[in-house]
């Protein structure tokens, strides 16, 4: 029976994904930019009000305002990081699975994502390599960092950001390898505003070579 590669949604799913992490993306930088102005208009409204007092009371008026300074400065900017890496990884592993099950519309064999050990991104990589044939090689290096970031992943969800005590743990290697994460073993991660754009180049780049097999492997279906 032939296929509807279209039908399916296995031409375009790929290229759908991409268009998806761009969203990620300009969300991410459009609520960046409203902590900014946030914190911009809290600090011209503090000036106004210290120029209305004495010096002697200036800075009991700025501690006045310290926990809201934390919150558009460090807090607010925190969650919303680190819920996006949540978000992110979520969308990648749910697109990664829909692309196997596409798939195994479209192979014989009856081995399915299911029947292959481990789980998440894990066993979708393993079902496209060994079971869909295709070459990730050329990914090896996005590969590489989205197992990096499943691991800070892990540690935001399990462990409320917190790093193992270990420091040769996996999650502990990365973020100090990382150039826009930091923390200490032990110590909460801090994430950079740039980290969230760069993840989102990263898959995008993967997705974007991953379709290139996607391409091959339907051409190799017609000949």
């Amino acid at each position: 029976m032939e296929i509807d590669y279209f039908g399916i949604g296995l031409c375009t799913h790929c290229t759908s994904i991409t268009d998806e992490l761009q969203v990620f993306g300009s969300f991410h930088d459009k609520t960046e930019d409203s902590w900014k102005n946030k914190d911009t208009d809290l600090q011209d409204h503090i000036t106004g009000v210290l120029k209305n007092h004495p010096k002697t009371r200036h800075e009991d008026i700025v501690d006045s305002f310290s926990w809201d300074l934390h919150q558009n400065q460090y807090k607010y900017p925190d969650i919303h990081r680190k819920s996006l890496i949540i978000t992110i990884f979520s969308f990648l592993e749910t697109r990664l699975n829909e692309l196997c099950s596409i798939l195994e519309e479209c192979i014989e064999l009856k081995i399915k994502r299911k029947d292959l050990n481990g789980r998440g991104i894990e066993r979708a990589i393993s079902y496209l390599k060994l079971v869909a044939e295709f070459d990730l090689e050329p990914m090896n290096k996005e590969v590489f960092y989205v197992r990096g970031v499943n691991q800070v992943r892990n540690q935001i969800v399990h462990n409320y950001g917190r790093l193992p005590d270990d420091d040769k743990h996996k999650a502990c290697i990365f973020v100090t390898k990382a150039e826009n994460l930091s923390g200490a073993p032990g110590g909460v991660i801090s994430v950079r505003p740039d980290f969230i754009r760069e993840f989102v180049d990263v898959l995008t780049n993967f997705f974007d070579k991953l379709n290139t097999e996607v391409q091959r492997f339907i051409q190799s279906k017609n000949p």
